[in-house]
C-alpha cells in the first residue's frame, strides 16, 4: 500500500490459488483487468507470481494479451497491435498470424479500429 497517495492493493488466495484482487486509488488504477481475470483460480505457489498479482500485471516474459477483441480465439488488443507492430497491416494479415477475424467476423471491425489506429501513431 501507499498511504499517502491512497493506494491500496489486495491479493486473496486459498492455498497457492488466487480468489480474489482488489485495487484501491483515488483515480484509475493501471491494471491489466484482463489478465487478473485469467489469474483466478490458477496455481500461484512462488512468491513472484504472487507479486504479480499485487503489481496488476505479468512479470517477466509474460505476454499481456490486453482487452479480448476476438473472443473466438482469446486474441487480446495489445497481441494485436504487435501484429500491426510487426507489419500485419489488413485485417486477413491479422487473420493469417493470429487467428483473430476468422471465425464469426463480429471482431472485424475492432481490428481494422486497431490497426488503422497503429498507423496513426506510426505517422505521428
Amino acid at each position: 500500500h501507499d498511504a499517502a497517495g491512497g493506494h491500496y492493493r489486495f491479493a486473496r488466495f486459498a492455498g497457492s490459488r488466487l480468489v480474489g484482487a482488489l485495487y484501491l486509488a483515488p483515480g484509475p488504477v493501471a491494471v491489466s483487468r484482463s489478465w487478473v481475470a485469467e489469474q483466478l483460480g490458477a496455481d500461484h505457489a512462488d512468491r513472484r507470481g504472487r507479486l504479480a498479482i499485487v503489481a496488476g500485471r505479468p512479470g517477466g516474459n509474460h505476454i499481456d494479451r490486453g482487452a479480448v477483441v476476438c473472443s473466438c480465439f482469446g486474441v487480446g488488443a495489445n497481441q494485436i497491435a504487435e501484429a500491426v507492430r510487426g507489419g500485419c497491416a489488413s485485417v486477413a494479415a491479422i487473420g493469417a498470424a493470429l487467428g483473430a477475424g476468422t471465425n464469426c467476423g463480429s471482431c472485424r471491425a475492432e481490428i481494422r479500429t486497431i490497426i488503422d489506429a497503429r498507423r496513426l501513431q506510426a505517422a505521428e
